[in-house]
């Protein structure tokens, strides 16, 4: 403990920092203050360094703070900014090879520390986790952009939409079934979580299976998003202005 109490508190100021920045700060929060307010609070819980001490131990517990920072407060974020004016949202084009790019992004955050090369080593340095932590912030935050420009146009073809939607969402499904349904893929380290009520007497099996079924639901959850924003109506804007009868008088739209 006195490794983890010794330097990781500091990590405290550039969260907070980073939780304002993303959320707008009180302006944004007096404006939004269910979305925003939300998003910057869903932010400051999963960031906590004193989840990461327990979350190294647990793989529900690592699902669980990876679903607020990489999935919920983002979905929060893109409801926030879908609600504001299209010339105040701050959305740019993004081109194929930048969804392209956020989909692997966004992907391998959720996947890349099941690997048995990597997965001990990720889960017992306290520095490389905070690092998978802060990648899964910034992945999502970056999918949320890219998510937007979907929100914000209404000429992307229907295919190119759920391919999209898919290849977020279809392999953090695959690895939460994963989890689900294999036998304890990695050890469980209970005497540092005995700290935590009940945590410590969780077996393996069950860590796993919680921690399959919230990738699983936090996944669908991001995909139901997806498809509940490009299904809102865009406003549409007529190129030819109103016309005025010469006879009658009367203005009619073009």
């Amino acid at each position: 403990m006195s490794g983890f109490s010794s330097w990781a508190w500091l990590e405290l100021l550039p969260i907070a920092v980073f939780v304002c920045w993303v959320s707008g700060g009180p302006k944004g929060w007096k404006r939004q203050p269910l979305l925003l307010g939300g998003a910057a609070l869903v932010f400051l819980l999963g960031m906590q360094p004193a989840l990461d001490a327990a979350a190294r131990h647990s793989v529900w517990l690592h699902c669980l703070q990876s679903a607020l920072i990489h999935h919920l407060a983002p979905i929060l974020l893109l409801f926030a900014i879908a609600r504001e004016p299209a010339s105040e949202a701050g959305f740019t084009k993004e081109g194929r090879a930048v969804r392209i790019w956020v989909v692997i992004a966004f992907g391998a955050m959720s996947g890349v520390w099941m690997l048995p090369q990597l997965h001990q080593r990720l889960m017992d340095d306290a520095t490389l986790y905070a690092l998978m932590k802060w990648a899964m912030a910034v992945s999502g935050l970056w999918l949320c952009r890219v998510m937007g420009r979907y929100c914000q146009r209404a000429d992307v073809p229907l295919r190119k939409q759920w391919s999209f939607s898919l290849g977020v969402a279809l392999p953090q499904v695959l690895v939460g079934v994963m989890l689900l349904l294999s036998p304890p893929l990695y050890p469980m380290h209970g005497h540092s979580m005995m700290h935590m009520h009940g945590v410590g007497n969780m077996s393996a099996q069950l860590d796993q299976f919680l921690g399959g079924a919230l990738m699983c639901l936090s996944a669908l959850l991001l995909l139901w998003v997806d498809r509940v924003m490009h299904r809102k109506p865009g406003p549409t804007i007529n190129a030819v202005g109103p016309r005025v009868n010469g006879q009658t008088g009367v203005c009619t739209p073009g």
